[in-house]
């Protein structure tokens, strides 16, 4: 059975009768003087500092009994909740650590030992799979941080890092084909595969999440390619007609102070 002893929105035990006062005190100081942590989850601010706190904590009732606490607070809420059975605790501590998780407006979690909890900062590794099917990292142990609302579970982060990393990459598999066409470019330079391993830390320990992408190869007709050709020429020109311009400009200048 859970009882809310206090709380900034939700009625306490103490509001609906189920407690009074007094009683409410005597298990709120109990879980102060006698309380472990067992569980917790935790957002921090931009400077380092905790930011949101939930935890759950095993303690002793005022007639010796063992009871079981979760409590939750940040800048502007707070609650504790009492457990007669620890199974309930930290059911109820798992269910509100992933709803926080997915709410945009919720301080987002940098820890937590809940199983599947994408964390602010997120450890990955990117690596992209070549035209010959060998794989190379472009990334290692790198660390990007997630905003709220963008998922709910690490497998979801993965995937928003691959959407990240993916993004355009026919556009550029299709500029790396017509670099190469022309000598400008390595052969087998396109990106056929990209996938994103996410890293994570649950109660039943390390896990990682990987999701991967596929991409065709783009092979550019002899039309694409003489059309490209013709788009550098008129670049070089373009680049050409304004060093031209800019040197006459100079000249102009010089000759201006001669005067």
């Amino acid at each position: 059975m859970q009882q809310i002893l206090s709380s900034t929105f939700n009625a306490s035990a103490v509001d609906n009768g189920t407690l009074s006062q007094e009683e409410a005190d005597e298990l709120l100081a109990a879980i102060a003087s006698t309380g472990v942590e067992m569980r917790s989850s935790y957002g921090l601010d931009g400077h380092g500092n905790h930011e949101s706190d939930m935890k759950v904590a095993g303690f002793t009732g005022p007639e010796g009994q063992e009871l079981w606490a979760v409590t939750y607070e940040d800048s502007s809420v707070s609650e504790t909740a009492v457990h007669d059975e620890r199974e309930e605790a930290e059911r109820s501590y798992e269910s509100q650590v992933r709803e926080l998780a997915k709410c945009s407006d919720a301080p987002w979690w940098d820890a937590s030992d809940v199983p599947g909890v994408a964390l602010a900062a997120i450890e990955y590794t990117e690596e992209y799979r070549d035209e010959d099917g060998m794989w190379h990292t472009v990334r290692e142990d790198e660390e990007d941080r997630l905003t709220g609302g963008e998922m709910g579970t690490v497998g979801n982060a993965a995937a928003v890092l691959l959407e990240r990393a993916a993004l355009d990459q026919d556009s550029r598999n299709r500029w790396a084909a017509l670099e190469a066409a022309v000598g400008m470019g390595p052969e087998g330079a396109q990106v056929t595969g990209r996938r994103i391993t996410v890293r994570g830390t649950a109660a039943s320990g390390p896990v990682a999440h990987v999701t991967a992408a596929v991409f065709e190869p783009v092979r550019p007709t002899e039309q694409e390619v003489a059309e490209h050709v013709q788009q550098m020429e008129q670049v070089r020109a373009e680049a050409e007609a304004e060093d031209e311009a800019y040197l006459d400009l100079l000249d102009g200048e010089e000759n201006t102070d001669h005067v």
